[in-house]
C-alpha cells in the first residue's frame, strides 16, 4: 500500500456526475491518489443546519478522521449544477438561485476547513453541463 496522498475530495455521490468527477480529479487536476467523501450534496453536508443539526457534526467528524489519516494539506471540493439534493424540499424550500446557494456553501465550508487545519490549501469548483460534456469552474 501506497502513502497517503495528502489529498481529500469531497463530491456529490450524484450518479450523473460520478466519472465526470473522477476524470475531473486525475486529469484536470493532475492528482491520481486522494481519500474521497461522496455523499447527497457534496460538502452541504459540513453546513451548520437548524434542519440537519447533525449532520454537520458527523460529516466534521469523517473530514477530520480522513484529513489527520492522510495528512492532507490540500481539499477539492467540488459542487455541481442540478443538484437534487439542494432541489429536495424535504428538509427546507429549494433556494431560487441553487447555484448561489451552493457557492455559498462551498465558501462557508472552505473558511471553516482553513480555519479547522492550519496551511490546508482548499479548492472549490462547480461542475455543470454543456451537451453531454461537464464543465468545472473554480469558484
Amino acid at each position: 500500500m501506497s502513502e497517503e496522498s495528502g489529498v481529500l475530495v469531497v463530491h456529490c455521490s450524484d450518479s450523473r456526475y460520478q466519472v465526470a468527477f473522477r476524470d475531473f480529479v486525475r486529469n484536470g487536476l493532475q492528482v491520481e491518489s486522494y481519500a474521497l467523501l461522496a455523499v447527497p450534496g457534496g460538502p452541504q453536508f459540513l453546513v451548520p443546519s437548524e434542519d440537519l443539526p447533525k449532520f454537520p457534526w458527523v460529516g466534521r467528524q469523517w473530514v477530520k478522521f480522513l484529513a489527520d489519516l492522510g495528512n492532507a494539506a490540500r481539499v477539492i471540493l467540488i459542487a455541481h449544477e442540478d443538484c437534487r439534493w439542494y432541489r429536495d424540499a424535504r428538509f427546507a424550500p429549494a433556494p431560487a438561485d441553487l447555484r448561489a446557494k451552493q457557492i455559498q456553501d462551498l465558501a462557508q465550508v472552505s473558511a471553516w476547513l482553513r480555519e479547522r487545519f492550519d496551511g490546508v490549501r482548499v479548492e472549490c469548483y462547480f461542475a455543470g453541463q454543456e451537451g453531454d460534456e461537464a464543465t468545472f469552474d473554480s469558484v
